[in-house]
């Protein structure tokens, strides 16, 4: 009893890891926006938001580490791409999202939005993030024993209260994923960063592992089962959020983006109570992702700088993202899309490759697909067509498989 005991606390712990602002706004979002398509672009989401971030736990514990992963690629490579999905999902976009979205909330709450106000927020937000993530082994019981449980309390107390509420109910939604809901829903799972994000969890998390008494050679199964715990999780709770934003188009109409929705939801079950429960929810999901990602990038760059410790390391990025949190939500939301939808493509691949056998003297089947990626994926962001480089990328790994085989024949 115990040890699942343990195995649940540790999925709970993956779970408040990812579950973050991007978590509860986009899938939402997506089903105020589809209407009658929300079932296939809710699919698509679920794949890139629930699949990928568990796929990449799986890479990372099986390698070692992003930038073990990224070494069968190039040095220099696997260098350059650690560094820039750290500072994505760290001070650039991620980390700095988690106070914008969490301070809306509040700010309806107790109704005082000001500058001013968001920037007290966010200070006293970061400080207090920074100050978990100082022990990043301590997480599964800060995380997966308390926080996490409790986050999941409250969404299932909005998720029943819209649900039963008799003024709920959907609607056409307005028109975006009419052409192509599947694979717009995918791209949409990119806004969440979890795939990125979970491969530089691996290691957090196969210390929380560790930390909970596993032995060295089951680390890698208890991360698994930690991950695929983690993704039933959140599977979970997107059907509930997603039904949730569907029914919420009742309640608020041209929403701009799902804390909107969330809010108007909350709204209509009480309106003087909903404001502080919703306000709870994304305090609550915002902090937990904030501590793991600045638990992750200060252990990151206290090894690539050892110079300036984790702790340091953790205090210069909470200062970084307390000044770009200043420029509000939908304005990072923005600016992540087009960077995201770049760095996904060669992300996933590396994921997928990460599954093919480990002692093979595999070269080109890594340098040529994920070269691919990259080149494709700026195109494809360029040209505005989701999935322009799978063919190319599939082509290409076939091409490195047969001169790897034809080297070693």
């Amino acid at each position: 009893m115990q040890f699942l005991k343990r195995r649940l606390v540790l999925g709970f712990t993956v779970f408040a890891m990812f579950f973050g602002a991007g978590n509860l706004i986009f899938p939402s979002f997506l089903a105020y926006q589809a209407g009658s398509d929300v079932i296939p672009a809710f699919i698509g989401f679920a794949l890139s938001a629930t699949l990928l971030p568990t796929l990449a736990i799986f890479a990372v514990t099986r390698t070692g580490s992003l930038e073990k992963l990224a070494n069968r690629v190039h040095p220099v490579f696997s260098r350059i791409l650690t560094i820039i999905v750290y500072l994505v999902i760290g001070p650039l976009l991620a980390v700095p999202r988690t106070a914008s979205t969490s301070y809306e909330m509040v700010a309806i709450a107790t109704n005082t939005d000001s500058g001013i106000a968001a920037f007290v927020y966010s200070a006293l937000f970061f400080t207090l993030a920074g100050l978990v993530a100082l022990k990043p082994e301590k997480l599964s019981n800060r995380l997966g024993k308390i926080s996490s449980p409790l986050l999941i309390l409250l969404i299932i107390i909005l998720f029943a209260g819209t649900l039963l509420n008799p003024d709920a109910g959907s609607g056409n939604g307005t028109g975006v994923y009419s052409s192509s809901p599947l694979s717009r829903g995918f791209t949409e799972g990119y806004q969440t960063m979890d795939a990125v994000a979970g491969l530089v969890f691996g290691s957090i998390i196969a210390m929380n592992v560790r930390k909970n008494g596993a032995k060295e050679e089951n680390v890698n199964k208890e991360c698994f089962i930690a991950a695929f715990t983690g993704g039933f999780l959140l599977l979970t709770v997107y059907c509930a959020l997603a039904v949730t934003g569907a029914l919420s188009q009742a309640f608020v109409s041209n929403a701009s983006n799902g804390a909107a929705i969330l809010a108007a939801a909350a709204d209509a079950i009480s309106p003087s109570m909903g404001k502080f429960l919703i306000a709870a929810i994304f305090i609550l999901a915002c902090f937990n992702t904030c501590t793991g990602l600045l638990s992750s990038c200060g252990q990151y760059f206290s090894t690539l700088i050892p110079s300036l410790s984790r702790g340091k390391w953790i205090a210069v990025f909470s200062l970084i993202s307390l000044l770009i949190a200043t420029a509000g939500l939908d304005t990072i939301v923005k600016i992540s899309s087009p960077v995201l939808e770049i760095i996904y493509p060669a992300a996933l691949t590396l994921m997928i490759l990460a599954l093919l056998p480990q002692k093979n003297n595999y070269r080109f089947a890594w340098i040529l697909p994920v070269s691919t990626s990259l080149v494709f994926s700026i195109v494809s962001t360029a040209a505005g067509i989701s999935f322009l480089w799978v063919v190319p990328v599939i082509v290409a790994a076939a091409a490195g498989i047969f001169i790897d085989r034809r080297k070693a024949a």
